[in-house]
């Protein structure tokens, strides 16, 4: 395994810092794109009766959960990924020239 150079590290630095910033962007996306109806199922109601309300809304509800936890998955990933990309700078910051 040979040492990265610190070219290398910060090529490896400006990808991951792309990457967190298209995740954090999805991140908020899905919020915006799911808010409508997920937020408040039951109002399907006033469109929908009978066993059909009752499925859209159970299966609504669990998809906002699951967007929820998409999101947090979404920005904790963007975390990870910009604080390696720090931990790659810093290491490049310490190599000689």
């Amino acid at each position: 395994m040979t040492v990265p150079s610190q070219s290398q590290l910060l090529q490896q630095a400006a990808e991951k810092e792309r990457l967190a910033a298209d995740l954090s962007r999805y991140a908020a996306q899905l919020a915006e794109v799911f808010a409508g109806t997920l937020a408040r199922p039951q109002a399907a109601d006033a469109y929908w009766k009978g066993p059909a309300a009752g499925r859209f809304i159970t299966q609504a509800v669990q998809l906002a959960r699951e967007v929820a936890l998409l999101r947090d998955d979404c920005t904790s990933t963007a975390e990870r990924l910009r604080k390696q990309a720090q931990a790659a700078r810093a290491e490049a910051a310490q190599m000689p020239s």
